[in-house]
């Protein structure tokens, strides 16, 4: 991992501006602080301003010239972020953070940690580091599980789970098994347990800063006391997807496939 540079969201919104990327700036501010008036905004500017002299970031030389008044490498950064065309993201409904992991060129990688929406870390990685980054991020438990544990859902009541008050109709339109009941009720305390949410890892590609991402693929999962969740689509006729609780072991495979699916980007 080679670390780049921590700033705040506001910091972070000006060196997009001055890059010229003023649209993609204004929705890093906006998630950080709301919107602003056109005098506010221009306060918070000039004194971030301050805060990249401080920082050193800024450069007096390129700014007598005319030219973009920041030192050479942090341009080139500024201009791999957001020309970006595919990035990784790791929701952690537990944490106040969130990791992405944006492609920058051949075998490299920029992981990303927004802290509250406020504090942005950056560092370039290589693709074979994914797995281990994400893992790292997560940091579940590696306990094994006591019994293999599994049930099957439609589409619909899958969507359904999304609120606790929805359970009765998840179990009147889904054809459990007894195992699958004890198994849908395990996961059901697991899911109470992390805020009735899903975690999930989500590709994206963004083929120009003037389009909206495009999801190309998302994992969702859940961690239990002992293993984690796992949502696997399949063929099954009625009820394709299939919830399971994988051990630690099988979790490391699925970040692996993550990996595998990021190093195709480069083919």
């Amino acid at each position: 991992m080679d670390y780049i540079m921590t700033c705040t969201s506001a910091e972070l919104a000006l060196l997009v501006t001055l890059s010229g990327y003023p649209g993609v700036a204004k929705g890093i501010a906006e998630a950080s602080v709301g919107e602003k008036s056109q005098k506010e905004w221009e306060a918070i500017m000039e004194v971030t301003t301050h805060q990249l002299i401080l920082k050193q970031l800024w450069d007096d030389d390129q700014e007598s010239k005319g030219e973009i008044p920041l030192k050479v490498e942090i341009q080139q950064f500024i201009q791999s972020y957001v020309g970006s065309k595919w990035m990784i993201r790791c929701s952690n409904k537990g944490q106040s953070n969130i990791l992405m992991i944006h492609h920058i060129e051949n075998d490299t990688w920029m992981t990303h940690i927004i802290d509250r929406d406020i504090i942005h870390e950056f560092a370039y990685i290589k693709g074979a580091d994914i797995p281990s980054i994400i893992r790292n991020y997560y940091s579940f438990s590696e306990k094994g599980i006591d019994r293999a544990q599994h049930f099957h859902l439609s589409d619909q009541a899958f969507d359904l789970l999304s609120e606790r008050h929805n359970i009765k109709k998840v179990r009147k339109i889904s054809s459990f098994t007894p195992e699958e009941e004890q198994s849908f009720r395990t996961f059901l305390n697991d899911l109470e347990s992390q805020g009735w949410s899903l975690y999930n890892i989500s590709l994206f590609h963004n083929p120009s800063i003037e389009r909206d991402p495009i999801l190309e693929n998302i994992v969702f999962f859940l961690p239990a006391a002992k293993g984690i969740w796992v949502v696997e689509y399949t063929d099954h006729p009625t009820a394709p997807v299939k919830v399971e609780l994988n051990t630690f072991e099988q979790w490391c495979d699925l970040l692996s496939g993550v990996g595998l699916e990021a190093s195709s980007v480069n083919s």
